[in-house]
């Protein structure tokens, strides 16, 4: 299953933002601790907090969706590239599924990235008798 140029970006930029996001979601939450630690903020929870949830929380409704639809596409794709070897297939659905990600940034580089995938993730051909 070939992917165009245009589709190829879509699915990296999904993909990073699906696999960044957690991170910016932790130094967020830390980055918050900061006022109250430095005694900018005497009073607890700080205002900050209540704008910092408004704005996050709907993010995180969102990127969650979105893991989830990229999950899908990943195991699709996985399903229909027939040119991937059967065990790579496997572990490449079952990294996606459950360790997300770590799976969907590999996938993504092994096999849409790559004009050619590597040859040990693809099938051999076994010569005829």
């Amino acid at each position: 299953m070939q992917l165009n140029t245009a589709a190829k970006v879509i699915v990296g930029l999904l993909t990073a933002l699906v696999a960044l996001f957690p991170l910016g979601l932790v130094f967020l939450w830390l980055a918050s601790f900061f006022p109250m630690m430095s005694g900018w903020v005497s009073e607890f929870p700080s205002p900050f907090a209540d704008a910092l949830f408004a704005i996050m929380f709907p993010m995180m409704c969102l990127v969650s969706f979105l893991m989830y639809a990229m999950v899908a596409f990943y195991v699709t794709h996985a399903i229909k590239n027939t040119t991937a070897s059967d065990l790579i297939r496997i572990l490449a659905i079952l990294l996606v599924f459950f360790f997300p990600y770590v799976g969907m940034p590999a996938y993504y580089v092994l096999f849409i990235l790559l004009a050619k995938p590597p040859s040990w993730a693809l099938k051999t051909v076994s010569p005829a008798p």
